[in-house]
């Protein structure tokens, strides 16, 4: 019996109706749905390869640990460092470097290296700037100051060659008697000072120090010829020449009684008086004994009253320049006087003139009276 179109309807609806309660269905109201695949595993985003800080110069001190270090941006970075070394025009692999920091001991064969990072990535390859590593070693003094001789009144300027990085200067001065250094002014490689009588036979030195450490120079010496306007005083040494000569003690007086006439002693004339002073010569040279020097006293009014020479004695054969003791310069004392009027003696002063030699040309120096 064929299917009425009713009944086949209501067949059709109770079929879809069970569809429905299954859930299989959406109701005729519902909004319209899509089903979509949605992949868990996110594309990540490739980031571009860049430095944003180079590796930084460093000064460290010799035998310390200098650290190098680079900062990048990007994907899967990996690193490798090169070393410029002194003396070098190519960058040169360090074998094992492959972090983002490098350390290295510095020492005074790889100051100034210079170091750079190459920096790789998903997305390229970029190489830092480059930084330098200066070593800081105890300064090292190259050419000593030298040996100044000066006239009272002169400039006089000491210099110094020294090798090593951040120095400083301090430059000292002392007597040969104290070794009391007392510092000058001026922090530079040179020092200039104006040369005065009591300065003669002083040591000028120079410590040169940086971070390190500090070393000292061999000290120079400073010869000073006086003036009558900047005599020396009673008991200091003066050069004329290659003489060394010492007042030991001066018995000028313009009232003192002269003793018995004798060559050495004469009697002095009405108006006038016969001053002496005692001189201890030493020779300094090592090729025989130089012409002797002489010893005039200069009175206030600037004339040069003559009194007898000093001579020295004959020098050992054996002597060398590397004396041992006072004996072997060839030393000898000597009193030594001058006729003079008493209206020129209060003020006066001893002039010891010396031969030129090949170390210094012919000088006069000066000592000063102990007259009132």
């Amino acid at each position: 019996m064929p299917v009425r179109p009713t009944a086949l309807r209501a067949g059709i609806a109770a079929v879809l109706g069970g569809v429905l309660a299954l859930g299989f269905v959406a109701p005729a109201n519902a909004a319209p749905q899509t089903s979509t695949v949605v992949s868990h595993e996110a594309a990540a985003k490739v980031v571009r390869t860049k430095v944003t800080a180079s590796p930084k110069s460093l000064s460290v001190v010799a035998g310390k640990r200098a650290k190098f270090s680079v900062s990048a941006k990007g994907t899967k970075l990996s690193y490798q460092w090169y070393v410029r070394k002194p003396g070098k025009s190519s960058y040169a692999k360090v074998a094992g470097a492959k972090t983002r920091t490098y350390g290295v001991t510095a020492m005074s064969r790889i100051d100034g290296a210079r170091y750079r990072v190459v920096v790789t990535g998903a997305k390229g390859t970029v190489t830092s700037k480059s930084a330098a590593l200066v070593v800081v070693s105890k300064p090292k003094i190259i050419t000593d100051p030298a040996d100044r001789q000066a006239r009272s009144g002169d400039k006089v300027t000491f210099s110094v060659k020294a090798a090593g990085h951040g120095l400083t200067y301090t430059w000292r001065i002392a007597s040969m008697e104290s070794l009391d250094w007392q510092t000058l002014p001026g922090t530079g490689r040179s020092v200039t000072l104006t040369a005065r009588s009591a300065l003669n036979g002083s040591l000028v030195e120079v410590v040169v120090r940086n971070k390190a450490g500090r070393t000292e120079s061999l000290p120079a010496f400073l010869d000073v010829t006086s003036t009558a306007s900047d005599p020396y005083t009673p008991g200091s040494m003066g050069v004329a020449g290659e003489w060394a000569l010492v007042v030991e003690h001066s018995d000028l007086d313009a009232d003192a009684e002269v003793a018995a006439a004798s060559p050495a002693n004469p009697a002095a004339p009405a108006g006038s008086t016969y001053v002496t002073t005692t001189v201890l010569a030493c020779n300094f040279s090592d090729e025989g004994t130089p012409a002797p020097a002489t010893v005039r006293l200069r009175g206030k009014d600037g004339a040069l009253y003559t009194t007898t020479g000093v001579a020295l004695p004959a020098v050992p054969a054996a002597m060398t320049k590397k004396y041992s003791d006072a004996a072997e310069f060839g030393c000898s004392l000597s009193t030594v006087g001058a006729l003079a009027p008493d209206s020129v003696i209060a003020g006066a002063v001893w002039a010891a003139s010396g031969p030129a030699t090949r170390y210094a040309p012919a000088s006069t120096s000066y000592w000063a009276a102990t007259v009132a």
